[in-house]
């Protein structure tokens, strides 16, 4: 490859372009769901019943699986060869399978205990929680799938082929929407379509990713004996991986664990608070889910790829252009959710069963999470340098230690703003966060000191400052912009979904022609095809 840095540009270009079209298509299954049951009693019992699964879903195929097992196998393809490198692969993933199903079946066994600590706030109501209980054991089904399809798509990141993985969650959210047609106050649970899609849909997924990785040739499917030598090497790795996982599982995943302790105590507020979180949070993760997941998983590729040969230049290179990337992506984001949080939340869910009041609760909660979205994603590009050295203890102490502050700092802040200060405290927490990782990266030498240059291709903490404040610039003259706009539509009574889109339109077009003119812009972002969708060699 004549360009190094080509492989992981085009790797996160196609998984940001793929993932939009994914959260798209999440938006409108949120959509769905919040106008069939509102944001009340009703869609708190499946949103609690869909968080278990969705979090290993994120943990597995945004965080501890693919951390640990990634830059094993690249450097095992780099080492040894792609042929031992894919026996490997298979016997982790079989073995993997059989954990996570043995697991499922002990959670069907434990789920109402498991439950009690999952919703504490509604211990007091038998019915809602034999509701939550019935939901969940079916959506847990979904959790071994889907970490097995995060697992088949490390062999496809490692192909080259990033779009494989980052297509695949539009499978389960189409599923949804379909199964919203069939809620039914007929049924004992009125969610329970939406349980049984989200398995059905996680079938699918798996279904889809073996037709496509068999089309492609990326990993022979079938098992071949091998002989004791190679057997007891692949043992070996297998047990270094292993090794590694439990730390990847709390340091990768740290961000969804803290989510889930935000919906823990939300159960405490009362019905509804759930709800509000949980609509909040998936608008403050488009960004992060375009942006952050998709450098992510491009990162810890290509680095894995430049650990595995020790290029440290190449290595230090990626990670300068990952975080310039996530600034550029989502300060302006930030800015926006936090001047328009009312009107994203009245045109996206206010609708059939959810209210204006409904709207205003959920958009304090998307204020407070939207403060976070920039120190969100410079987590996300922080951990791959961690990952691909093979280091999964530093995120979990790091994690350890964010997992503490937000739990003290969620029950401290809700006392005072309500479920607003649980989502408010998961930001806070996410900025300290950032804050370690970054003086951690300076200690090892992978982000140089403080040092007073303003060329392009250097990244220390006098840049970092620097180009933040550009970012930070031209976003308040977008927000400027964006709220003249809106005020002038007002006066002519333009209805919300219009003014929506011509602000959304016309703040794009001022950030990105501003910051072109200015060259803000990651240079590297305008020189690869991101709808190239070819294997990288």
């Amino acid at each position: 490859m004549k360009d190094k840095t080509s492989f992981f540009i085009r790797g996160f270009t196609q998984s940001a372009t793929l993932t939009f079209i994914s959260r798209i298509s999440g938006f409108m299954r949120d959509i769905f769901i919040a106008a069939f049951l509102g944001a009340g009693v009703f869609s708190d019992i499946f949103l609690i019943a869909f968080k278990l699964p969705n979090l290993f879903r994120r943990i597995t195929a945004e965080g501890a699986l693919t951390s640990a097992c990634l830059p094993i196998y690249t450097k095992l393809i780099e080492q040894k060869g792609k042929s031992f490198a894919d026996k490997f692969f298979k016997v982790f993933i079989f073995r993997t399978a059989f954990f996570l199903f043995l697991l499922t079946i002990i959670l069907q066994i434990i789920m109402p205990f498991f439950i009690y600590f999952l919703a504490p706030g509604f211990l007091d109501n038998d019915l809602v929680l034999d509701q939550i209980t019935t939901l969940t054991r079916i959506t847990i089904i979904f959790m071994p799938l889907i970490s097995i399809v995060a697992l088949l798509g490390v062999a496809t990141n490692v192909s080259g082929k990033f779009w494989i993985l980052s297509f695949s969650p539009i499978i389960l959210n189409l599923c949804l929407i379909i199964s919203c047609f069939f809620i039914s106050d007929n049924w004992t649970v009125k969610s329970l379509p939406l349980a049984l899609a989200t398995v059905f849909g996680g079938i699918l997924q798996l279904i889809f990713t073996l037709i496509m990785i068999k089309k492609f040739g990326i990993l022979k499917l079938s098992f071949k004996r091998t002989n004791i030598k190679e057997y007891n090497q692949i043992k070996l790795y297998l047990k270094r991986t292993w090794k590694k996982f439990l730390p990847a599982a709390f340091g990768g995943g740290i961000l969804q664990v803290n989510l889930l302790v935000d919906t823990v105590l939300a159960s405490l507020l009362g019905f509804g608070s759930v709800s509000y979180l949980y609509f909040a949070d998936r608008i403050a993760q488009l960004p992060l889910g375009i942006i952050g997941i998709a450098l992510s998983n491009a990162l810890l590729t290509s680095l894995s790829k430049s650990s595995a040969i020790k290029d440290t230049k190449q290595f230090s290179k990626e990670l300068i252009i990952s975080l310039k990337i996530g600034l550029f992506f989502s300060i302006p984001a930030s800015f926006v959710f936090i001047n328009f949080s009312e009107l994203f939340i009245k045109v996206l869910f206010e609708r059939g069963e959810f209210s204006s009041l409904e709207t205003n609760q959920t958009a304090q909660a998307l204020i407070a999470y939207a403060f976070g979205i920039p120190a969100f994603i410079i987590i996300k590009s922080c951990q791959p340098a961690f990952f691909a050295d093979g280091n999964t203890k530093t995120p979990m102490y790091i994690g350890f230690i964010l997992l503490l502050l937000n739990i003290f700092l969620s029950y401290t802040l809700m006392h005072y703003l309500k479920h607003s200060g649980i989502a408010l405290a998961t930001s806070l927490v996410s900025w300290i966060g950032s804050i370690m990782y970054i003086v951690l990266l300076i200690k090892k030498g992978k982000i140089s000191k403080f040092k007073f240059t303003f060329k392009y291709d250097q990244f220390n903490l006098f840049t970092v400052l620097i180009y933040a404040l550009k970012i930070i610039f031209t976003s308040c003259l977008m927000i400027l912009i964006m709220k003249s706009i809106f005020y002038f539509l007002n006066i002519y009574k333009i209805n919300e979904i219009s003014i929506l889109l011509f602000i959304v339109l016309f703040g794009m077009l001022t950030y990105f022609s501003t910051t072109y003119f200015l060259k803000y812009i990651p240079q590297e972002l305008l020189k690869i095809n991101v709808f190239k969708f070819r294997k990288v060699n």
